[in-house]
């Protein structure tokens, strides 16, 4: 049965005659150019963050791609389902981050180098456990000697909102023009928001992060899904990092995977710490170890309370704010009102200029 449709054509699940269940892709009118580039880079490396191709085939006029079967389905649909705030916990959100972040730093320091061209939520794709490969490499592009800094391109390609506007109007594609769509999934992943909308009936785009920084960021955060306001904070900074408007300043994908691989480690503590009883196990018991310190040095121990509402930024956000208390945090619906003169910075990305549009 059929799994999905694009512009592209349409992806099947099949079944083999030894029984193995795959994914078909089968293109309408296909360029034989984007054909042979997915067979060629998926062929040539091999990583447990991308997809793995198993197979190509040429039927008259049609191209078809018989890639392994990966059924949790697409980043950009789990974020977007009603129920997303239950079905994809913010834990899961930013293992997803690491796991793709790792297969395009592979494919960036790799010899040779790819540019993959379009970095999107539609284009990483979960297993049944969760883990994430990226998908889709019709549009990449293998880098010649000399272009493993910067590749011109004849014509520009991309998805609108994830396409890095330098890049656009300089026709030259760099690991950091791909940083800046992977940051857009960053932003998505904590928002659920996409960065560009279209309206059906104008046709109209709206940008979603257009001039954003982290004062908006904070109000645009899916809080629902339990986001711990730590985490979201230090991915946020990433993010915004990611999209900055002057290149030189972004990171590359091997500082980026580093970052996200720490707060993997970071959300992995504090989801046991919550899990942890929060008085004896049994009468006489001694209570269990005050952990809190460990998490994030610098914040201080705070005694249990209990939250009316979401708590605010953690300490080193925004000047002013105490630090809360981050193991017996509370699932929240929005953030709260940040107070008076508490984001100076009011254009780019927070701590200075930069940031999307600015």
């Amino acid at each position: 049965y059929r799994l999905g449709q694009g512009s592209y054509g349409s992806v099947y699940k099949c079944q083999l005659k030894d029984q193995t269940e795959v994914a078909i892709k089968v293109l309408r009118a296909p360029k034989e150019s984007g054909f042979r580039e997915e067979v060629e880079v998926l062929s040539k490396f091999r990583h447990p963050n991308l997809v793995i191709l198993m197979g190509f085939a040429r039927n008259g006029n049609e191209r078809l791609l018989i890639y392994e079967l990966l059924e949790g389905g697409d980043l950009c649909s789990r974020l977007s389902a009603p129920n997303s705030a239950k079905t994809f916990p913010w834990t899961l959100r930013v293992s997803v981050a690491l796991d793709a972040c790792l297969g395009l730093s592979h494919l960036h320091n790799s010899t040779p180098k790819v540019f993959h061209r379009d970095i999107k939520s539609q284009n990483i794709i979960l297993d049944k456990s969760g883990n994430a490969k990226v998908a889709d490499f019709g549009l990449a592009l293998l880098a010649t000697a000399k272009g493993r800094d910067g590749q011109k391109v004849d014509m520009c390609s991309g998805t609108i909102g994830y396409a890095d506007p330098l890049y656009i109007s300089t026709s030259v594609v760099t690991e950091k023009s791909e940083v800046y769509s992977f940051g857009m999934v960053l932003l998505e992943l904590l928002t659920t928001k996409p960065p560009a909308l279209q309206d059906p009936r104008t046709k109209a785009i709206t940008e979603m992060y257009k001039g954003v920084n982290k004062e908006k960021l904070w109000n645009m955060i899916q809080w629902s899904c339990g986001w711990h306001p730590a985490i979201a904070s230090e991915l946020a900074d990433l993010a915004l990092r990611c999209i900055d408007s002057r290149e030189s300043r972004r990171p590359v994908f091997v500082e980026v995977a580093k970052a996200l691989r720490e707060l993997k480690r970071k959300s992995q503590t504090i989801a046991l710490q919550q899990q942890q009883p929060a008085g004896p196990l049994y009468a006489g018991a001694p209570p269990p170890p005050d952990m809190r310190n460990n998490v994030f040095a610098g914040y201080g121990p705070n005694s249990p309370m209990v939250m009316q509402g979401p708590p605010p930024p953690p300490q080193g956000f925004m000047p002013g704010y105490p630090p809360p208390n981050y193991v017996n945090h509370r699932i929240m619906a929005a953030p709260p009102p940040p107070p008076p003169g508490a984001f100076p910075n009011r254009q780019g990305s927070f701590g200075g200029k930069g940031g999307h549009g600015a």
